[in-house]
């Protein structure tokens, strides 16, 4: 019987027939290995791989910004190259990481929840604080705007803003791909 005991099927037998529920702790499906975390409006989920899922949108993001991985800033030259990095060295086993949308930046933005701040707290960042602490308060998005500028979104303010592509200041991207079911 593939492992199982006869005593064991009948216990179960007996268990379910007596009114028992199985159920899994929140976060947790029968057949997966590890628990996983759920923001505390289970918007998010903690994937245990360095990435979250937004439920609502369906997205899988990046745990940390490039800010957070690299130590520094990143023009939007570089926020490509970052992406390639990824997709390359197959990130948490996927190579379809792109740069996000303006529209799907904005989707992270939330107005009443904190994920800390950049450099001090002059720029607090309005993250879920299931992502990782203290990283960027600009993101760019892959659109650009013209031949030298490139879009953005700010997270203290949740404002895009248009800057230079050869910008570094205080600028870095977080990774975004399809969740698939």
């Amino acid at each position: 019987m593939h492992g199982i005991t006869k005593s064991a099927l009948l216990f179960l037998f007996l268990a379910l027939a007596s009114g028992w529920a199985l159920s899994w702790p929140a976060g947790v499906s029968a057949g997966s290995d590890t628990p996983k975390a759920l923001s505390e409006d289970k918007r998010f989920v903690d994937n245990g791989d360095q990435t979250v899922t937004d439920t609502q949108t369906g997205l899988m993001w990046a745990k940390q910004d490039a800010y957070q991985r690299k130590k520094h800033w990143l023009n939007w030259s570089e926020a490509h190259a970052f992406i390639d990095q990824l997709n390359a060295e197959e990130f948490a086993g996927y190579r379809d990481w792109q740069l996000p949308t303006k529209r799907q930046l904005i989707t992270l933005y939330e107005p009443g929840k904190l994920n800390g701040s950049q450099l001090g707290h002059e720029m607090n960042s309005h993250l879920d604080p299931l992502f990782a602490k203290d990283g960027a308060g600009a993101l760019w998005a892959m659109e650009d705007n013209g031949h030298y500028n490139a879009f953005g979104v700010v997270f203290n303010t949740g404002t895009e803003f248009s800057a230079p592509k050869d910008s570094r200041s205080r600028k870095s991207v977080r990774a975004v791909r399809l969740a698939h079911p």
